[in-house]
């Protein structure tokens, strides 16, 4: 029987609130976040919530304002991402191997319904369809506001409390196929939120390396002596190759640097897209 899968992640950071959004959303000065994507997927992502797609920090923040949240910390939590997906055989698909499109499906719909209840509506801020990979997952972007008025994700996301939630979201999504995973497995992850840090990290050192630089110095030559004008030119030959010798080399550096951090953007983002069973 196919397995229920659910991932969170913490939210601590602007930037990785705003990695998170750029790969949900394919944005496009995330083009590294959207690497895995079909772009002739049939059937198109959804968001339920956000229909405006504004950014995830600036929704947190509006959120926590509008609950009346009081004593925030600097390094408290302001979000939690939640993933919501299945084994891939456990949804149907058609003869080309594609998922069907479950946009207006009851499947997405209980994915919703199980948030607000366990959450609160209110703290919902985005809920978006991935349909353009292999398997349809769901991004919820969610304040853990407690039902004290306070900001607290360890309250909310302990071992204890996700072990809980993982139970009760099979039991959610038993209609639909799937059961729960292994209790207390073993299986070591990455956590999301450390790997969109490394993608913000990334693409900034990428943006640092395409930046213009400027022009070269342009070459001057000596006037030529009178005699042993055959050795000059020779010797100012070999300065000049050698000068642009070492300017290829700095520039075949700096793009393999560019090529090494995409790769690994490439890593962090199927790290995040790949949702192993519990």
């Amino acid at each position: 029987m196919p397995y229920a899968v659910i991932r969170v992640a913490k939210i601590k950071t602007q930037a990785h609130a705003l990695a998170a959004t750029g790969h949900n959303y394919r944005q496009e000065q995330h083009p590294h976040s959207i690497g895995n994507a079909d772009k002739e997927a049939p059937y198109r992502n959804r968001e339920y919530i956000n229909h405006e797609k504004k950014d995830y920090w600036s929704l947190l923040e509006a959120r926590i304002q509008e609950a009346g949240v009081k004593r925030i910390r600097h390094d408290s939590v302001r979000g939690m991402e939640v993933i919501l997906t299945g084994s891939p055989e456990g949804f149907v698909r058609g003869q080309d191997g594609r998922a069907a499109d479950y946009s207006k499906s009851k499947w997405a719909q209980d994915n919703l319904n199980f948030l607000k209840e366990q959450f609160g509506a209110k703290n919902i801020v985005s809920f978006t369809l991935h349909q353009d990979e292999k398997t349809p997952h769901i991004h919820a972007v969610l304040a853990p506001i407690t039902d004290k008025n306070t900001l607290s994700a360890d309250q909310l996301f302990n071992p204890k409390s996700l072990r809980q939630l993982q139970t009760e979201y099979a039991q959610a999504m038993a209609p639909h196929g799937f059961e729960r995973g292994v209790e207390h497995s073993q299986a070591k992850h990455d956590p999301m939120q450390r790997l969109y840090g490394l993608e913000a990290q990334h693409a900034q050192r990428v943006a640092e390396l395409t930046r213009p630089t400027a022009p070269a110095p342009a070459f001057q030559l000596t006037d030529p002596p009178l005699l042993g004008r055959d050795e000059w030119k020779a010797g100012e030959e070999a300065r000049i190759n050698a000068e642009m010798a070492r300017q290829a080399e700095a520039a075949r550096a700096q793009l393999a640097e560019v090529a090494k951090l995409a790769q690994a953007n490439t890593a962090a983002a199927e790290q995040v897209r790949v949702l192993q069973k519990q």
